[in-house]
């Protein structure tokens, strides 16, 4: 899990400070990696390598939209509702995350590391090339 404090100004004028919170489950991770046939490091690694800044662009807006979420008080459960996914990508504290995320390549990286680590990291590393294997 990936917990990230923003401050920001929300639109009725407030100052606001947030913690925002991002994680990815191993299904969903199973799901990315099948979908773009590779792992997740090594697709990122390919976009900065190529330059191909609005593919990235377009990967970090998943990334973060599919990844956000509500934790439970009791820890139990993340919820990630349509309607918590869109009131996020229509808030201030989306912008500001966004834009940190893409202005400082450390918390890029940092967000990279830790949003599908669950403290069982090795159990969300799924080999695409077992997802995508073709049936005989």
């Amino acid at each position: 899990m990936f917990k990230h404090t923003v401050e920001y100004v929300d639109f009725n004028g407030n100052s606001r400070k947030e913690d925002l919170y991002f994680h990815l489950s191993t299904p969903e991770v199973t799901r990315i990696q099948a979908e773009i046939g590779k792992s997740l490091k090594e697709h990122i690694e390919e976009l900065v390598a190529n330059q191909d800044l609005n593919s990235l662009l377009k990967f970090l807006e998943m990334m973060l939209l599919n990844s956000y979420g509500q934790r439970s008080l009791d820890g139990k459960t993340f919820v990630k509702t349509k309607e918590v996914r869109e009131s996020f990508e229509y808030s201030q504290a989306y912008a500001e995350i966004f834009e940190q995320v893409i202005n400082n390549p450390e918390l890029a990286k940092r967000f990279g590391e830790e949003v599908s680590n669950s403290g069982k990291q090795k159990r969300n590393q799924i080999d695409p090339k077992v997802v995508n294997t073709p049936q005989v």
